[in-house]
């Protein structure tokens, strides 16, 4: 199937050469799992391949960067690299809502359990390796949040970053009822979706505390929106895009993207003109990207190893740079040594602990169980 209908499978070509009554053999077994690998390999999309392996590098690069949760000040050089990077869970999003569009799965309710089960299985495994890490810290006599364990679970807190594990799920059961919107009705929720995150995101709407902001599902419905908005619209987007035309929206969105950086470092740190700048150029980033690897034939096998690995990688790597804080405390000051040093030990860890627990586990029971 993968090469073609073969002669041998049409009756009149098979009587012309005499088969017709000839038995046919089954293909070995290997001949069939090569070519179900060379038909998945086909079947990929370049582009949510490089969204992706960007995106977790990227999501560690964030959770490299000093934070003010410790009371400490950050540099605004820290601040901004923080802001212009803010792209990464939009993105990841986006990949969702396209996957999502692509699949004719995605009308039927008995199709979300199957993705919540992939998201939540990982998840509760690694909430309860974060539990005996808390757990020994606290033996060790450091301070712990002492929130109880199955209260953290169920708020998606056992690690500060896996919120994004409930807006994904969140995505997943309301696919369904996405994938049944009206054609002509999807593009004016879409507008409606990303003018209610600008207004999250400069107060006009009130916003409650952090750690519900960033868990509310209309903060970033828009990404996942226009994700699925990019797969409907893929034809025409590659008409836009063809040719010399790629160059002219590259040259384009480039010079946005610099006017939106430079917007980060002249506005008011707190104005509402510096918010809108940073929630654009967040869709600004997010487009550059698309068009520089949109139906790019070829992508690199790190892009595509990192890409099938971003789950795990997302989960995990924050344990391998909690030495790196414990060793090396914030100084208050702009600090790049410490940023490359965690951001490696976070991306390097977290490859080596997947490289390790699917060759041990093998790969299905490893992305099971481990994402």
């Amino acid at each position: 199937e993968f090469c073609g209908p073969s002669h041998s499978s049409d009756p009149q070509h098979a009587e012309s050469f005499g088969m017709r009554d000839t038995p046919q053999l089954p293909l070995p077994a290997c001949f069939v799992q090569q070519a179900q690998k060379e038909r998945a390999l086909v079947e990929r999309h370049r582009d949510v391949d490089w969204f992706k392996a960007v995106g977790i590098a990227t999501v560690v690069l964030i959770h490299a960067l000093p934070h003010t949760y410790s009371g400490l000040e950050i540099t605004l050089l820290d601040e901004w690299i923080g802001q212009v990077t803010h792209f990464a869970v939009p993105g990841f999003l986006a990949c969702s809502g396209f996957l999502f569009a692509y699949s004719s799965a995605s009308q039927s309710f008995s199709a979300v359990r199957g993705r919540l089960e992939r998201i939540l299985l990982p998840y509760l495994v690694f909430s309860a390796i974060a539990w005996c890490h808390t757990r020994a810290l606290a033996s060790l006599g450091h301070e712990v949040d002492t929130t109880p364990f199955p209260t953290k679970l169920a708020l998606f807190c056992t690690m500060g970053h896996y919120y994004y594990v409930f807006l994904i799920s969140f995505f997943v059961c309301i696919t369904p009822m996405i994938a049944r919107m009206p054609d002509r009705l999807f593009p004016l929720v879409l507008a409606a979706a990303m003018t209610l995150q600008l207004a999250l995101e400069i107060h006009l709407v009130p916003m409650p505390s952090l750690f519900w902001h960033i868990r509310n599902p209309t903060r970033l419905l828009a990404p996942f929106l226009l994700g699925w908005q990019v797969r409907r619209s893929h034809d025409l987007l590659r008409q836009w895009i063809n040719g010399s035309w790629r160059f002219v929206w590259l040259l384009a969105l480039l010079l946005l993207n610099c006017f939106c950086g430079i917007g980060l470092i002249v506005l008011d740190l707190w104005g509402d003109a510096r918010l809108i700048a940073g929630w654009a150029m967040t869709y600004a980033t997010l487009a550059l990207l698309l068009v520089s690897v949109l139906d790019r034939p070829t992508a690199p096998w790190a892009v595509l190893w990192l890409s099938n690995a971003s789950y795990p990688l997302y989960l995990s790597h924050y344990f391998f740079m909690a030495p790196v804080f414990a060793g090396w405390p914030q100084s208050g000051n702009f600090d790049a040594a410490r940023i490359v040093v965690a951001w490696a030990a976070g991306l390097g860890g977290g490859v080596t602990f997947v490289v390790l627990s699917r060759h041990a586990m093998g790969e299905k029971l490893a992305r099971k169980w481990l994402g």
